[in-house]
């Protein structure tokens, strides 16, 4: 008799890509940050997926039951399920900072190393995604579906910050 499959976690999640927004759902296996940065995971799936391009074209809105998208796309995600971000584990050193992606800057706390500069803090990390919190997002293009202005936790893709500096006054 065959076992049955664990129930995996699956969490809401809004995906802004170099093309496209998703409004999704995604199941993890393990830890939400080592699913991420697993490196023998090139694409992250994702259920129920409704996709909508960046920029206008002749591709309108589509809506799959199963999409893949190439991790190394994703710059930036938003877990919308309090339990899924309350999951990640993060530093604990804090600094207040600025990042810039690709149509998207954000204000918010970078986490790092006790002994980790914050100019040094992308080139050290393990994997290509990090957790940022107490996040304001500035949009630089118009979304075409709901992204978090605000947000305790915002998901970034290291690959794709284009500049980065302390919030000072």
């Amino acid at each position: 008799m065959p076992m049955p499959q664990a129930q995996l976690p699956r969490y809401p999640v809004q995906v802004l890509t170099t093309a496209f927004h998703l409004q999704s759902t995604m199941e993890t296996i393990g830890p939400v940050l080592d699913f991420l940065n697993d490196v023998g995971r090139p694409h992250l799936p994702f259920q129920d997926a409704t996709v909508s391009p960046l920029t206008a074209g002749p591709m309108g809105q589509v809506s799959r039951s199963q999409i893949i998208v190439a991790k190394t796309d994703v710059v930036a995600l938003y877990i919308d399920d309090a339990t899924g971000r309350s999951s990640i584990s993060l530093l604990r050193r804090v600094e207040r900072g600025i990042i810039y992606l690709p149509g998207l800057v954000c204000r918010c706390e970078l986490h790092m190393g006790a002994d980790t500069r914050w100019q040094d803090m992308l080139g050290l990390m393990p994997g290509d995604f990090f957790g940022v919190t107490a996040v304001m997002a500035f949009p630089l293009i118009t979304l075409p579906g709901p992204f978090p202005q605000q947000a305790d936790m915002l998901i970034v893709n290291r690959r794709h910050v284009r500049m980065m500096h302390l919030d000072q006054p």
